[in-house]
């Protein structure tokens, strides 16, 4: 099998499906992420975790603002 079609692991697909949900992806950056992943696999998974992680610390900011 070649590395376009092989299929990402379950972990990146649930991370980019977190991240359409949170609206820091779309989907042609989910369709990005397969066509490239494998031939750029240390790229993505430091985008998909600091784009996750950033994400979340944006969600905690309003709520950390509403409790001060």
């Amino acid at each position: 099998m070649n590395e376009k079609m092989r299929a990402l692991p379950d972990k990146i697909e649930r991370r980019m499906a977190a991240l359409v949900q949170m609206g820091e992806f779309d989907q042609n950056d989910v369709t990005h992420c397969r066509r490239t992943y494998w031939s750029a696999r240390d790229d993505w998974h430091k985008i998909l975790v600091d784009c996750y992680e950033a994400a979340q610390q944006r969600q905690q900011q309003p709520a950390q603002l509403e409790m001060a």
